[in-house]
């Protein structure tokens, strides 16, 4: 092989291997968390659930009955416990959403301590105080259904009062959850309150497959001011505790592909300096006996909270704490507007490193879908790549003039290549000579493509992720953020991609290491259009008849080569290329190479 098809192979290597690093990182850790126990008082009548008779933690006492209250919002229904004043389901209403399996974002409803929307008062890791507000942190609500929109839950001991109420918002996935508490005691007393969020997946759910992160790849996410902390599965921050990230005015979520769950503080009264929540996030292993944290059926319990500064309440003083939470997909649209608009959820969509040309792509996409294709998400993608391709002409054109320079001159490299078969050293000298005789440049096609690769990436990660697409039909694609389930868009982008590589081998390859190029590329984009979303095959496949097309007018423009012993002319490339001479200058440095006469 020589340096040059050395120096392509080698370029291909670095962009694949580079584009698998960028999407799918470093491998989480799979060693146990050294986490500090987290340890409740249970009020008489609390009745525990599974997780706390594990850990030993037996009943306080005769159960008492759950009861549930039902908010109806626009385009969900939530449905809340007087055990723990949490969520035990959030189901999505719309058709396009209510027969997924996300139709419900709670994935903890069985366990108390694990339900969204659930408000502590005591931090669980430090030990019980008796000037604490409250006796227990966990207890029964009183429950009522003010009305079809508004839930109020109420607890009442000698000490203090609570009331807290989950209300519908609104906008879409909204609920508005405020909490007073008031000392009834006669001597300050002091509280910190934390609202939560939960979310449970198994190692299993969250295996990407060839080529494809899993959708239930979850994030977690502090965001203040115009910074955004995200944190994976298994990151160092949680090997032994929280992490923590102050003064947050925007929200803490947890976040996967196409759904969010996110708290947003509101303001906390009375106001005072530093009443700013910290966000806190937590990625706990979760497995049972005998198994091992990377098992396919333990998983993890990711948990984001907001945490207020303590304060002290003097007698009969009330404090209130507000906040918003969205629960639901994310979509743009509703991210935009969601909380009034202020807390910027729609930075809950990850687009990677190259999200600033990624967002300019959705803007187009979106402006496209609206305005051009009828409402059709599958033709928007075609437009986009059409669009894609005029766009980015200017540098398609500098691609086609190096390989129309190097096929004119590829008389002359099958004669070095013959000449020199056997002196690998010498023929790559000559080769150079060659190339510098000439003015061409090998590496004058790939340089175009590396200034396009953070177009490609981006618009990778917006067809992957875009929950725009998810449950779409489009074609035979009952999902176009899924995989084609009958296997035809991957053999035809397959069949496709041949076709490209006939039409216009690899240049300064030999006849081995073309037809290699032209089964290996195609086969390996094949596999892993296997498990990709059909909306990524959508703009591949067009993407390719593009190109084929493409290169069918370059071919009857430029042809590959006239009469045999004649001139070669490169129209648009600039340059004359005569038959090789055995006295011409580069065989000649080459013989003095093979003498050691020559200097390299």
């Amino acid at each position: 092989m020589d340096r040059n098809s050395l120096l392509r192979t080698v370029l291909i290597a670095v962009i694949l291997l580079g584009g698998y690093w960028f999407f799918f990182g470093r491998k989480s850790s799979e060693s146990p968390q050294a986490l500090a126990p987290e340890n409740y008082v249970s009020a008489p009548g609390f009745q525990p659930d599974s997780v706390d008779v594990a850990a030993g933690q037996p009943p306080a006492g005769p159960p008492s009955p759950e009861q549930t209250c039902t908010v109806d919002g626009p385009r969900f229904q939530a449905v809340l416990s007087s055990r723990g004043a949490g969520l035990t389901h959030f189901f999505l209403t719309d058709p396009r959403y209510a027969s997924t399996d996300s139709h419900d974002l709670s994935t903890t409803p069985d366990v108390e301590r694990w339900r969204n929307l659930r408000t502590i008062f005591r931090d669980p890791a430090t030990p019980k105080g008796a000037d604490d507000q409250l006796k227990f942190d966990r207890f029964d609500w009183k429950t009522e259904q003010v009305d079809g929109a508004t839930c109020r839950f109420t607890y009442e001991d000698d000490t203090t009062r609570i009331v807290k109420t989950v209300s519908a918002d609104e906008r879409p996935f909204e609920l508005k959850v405020e909490t007073a508490i008031t000392n009834l005691t006669d001597v300050p007393r002091k509280h910190q309150t934390s609202i939560e969020a939960f979310a449970y997946r198994t190692n299993k759910e969250v295996k990407g497959r060839l080529g494809r992160v899993s959708p239930f790849q979850t994030n977690l996410e502090c965001a203040r001011d115009n910074d955004v902390k995200r944190l994976n599965k298994g990151a160092d921050e949680f090997k032994t505790g929280w992490f923590s990230e102050p003064l947050v005015d925007r929200y803490a979520a947890i976040a996967n592909y196409y759904f969010a769950q996110a708290l947003v503080p509101l303001e906390a009264s009375p106001g005072v300096n530093g009443d700013k929540p910290a966000c806190e996030l937590q990625d706990e292993q979760w497995y049972g006996p005998g198994q091992k944290p990377d098992d396919d059926n333990a998983g993890d319990v990711y948990k984001a909270r907001l945490t207020y500064p303590p304060r002290t309440l003097g007698t009969k003083e009330t404090a209130t704490y507000k906040q918003i939470a969205y629960f639901g997909p994310k979509e743009r649209t509703v991210l935009q507007q969601a909380a009034g608009g202020w807390p910027r959820l729609q930075d809950l969509i990850n687009l990677g490193t190259f999200s600033f040309v990624a967002k300019f792509l959705v803007s187009i996409i979106t402006w496209i879908h609206a305005h051009m294709t009828f409402g059709n998400w599958g033709l928007a993608i075609i437009v986009l790549t059409l669009g894609l391709r005029i766009l980015l002409f200017p540098l398609t054109w500098k691609q086609i003039q190096s390989a129309v320079a190097m096929r004119r001159l590829k008389p002359e490299i099958d004669a070095l290549n013959a000449k020199f078969k056997d002196d690998p050293q010498a023929k790559n000298l000559a080769m150079m000579e060659l190339w510098r005789k000439h003015k061409v440049n090998p590496l004058g096609g790939c340089l175009p493509a590396l200034v396009q690769m953070p177009i490609w990436f981006a618009l990778y990660a917006t067809l992957q992720t875009a929950v725009e697409f998810y449950h779409t039909r489009f074609l035979w694609f009952a999902d176009l953020s899924a995989p084609d389930p009958y296997f035809i868009l991957p053999i035809v982008l397959g069949a496709a991609m041949i076709v490209q590589q006939r039409i216009v081998p690899q240049q300064g390859m030999d006849p081995v290491q073309q037809k290699m190029m032209m089964w290996l590329m195609p086969g390996i984009f094949t596999v892993m259009m296997l498990f990709l979303p059909a909306a990524l095959g959508v703009y591949m496949l067009t993407n390719s008849l593009l190109g084929i097309t493409q290169q069918l007018v370059t071919e009857k423009l430029y042809p590959r080569s006239g009469p045999p012993g004649a001139p070669a002319q490169a129209a648009g490339a600039g340059i004359t290329v005569k038959p090789a001479k055995k006295d011409d200058k580069a065989t000649a440095t080459a013989a003095a190479l093979r003498k050691g006469k020559a200097r390299v």
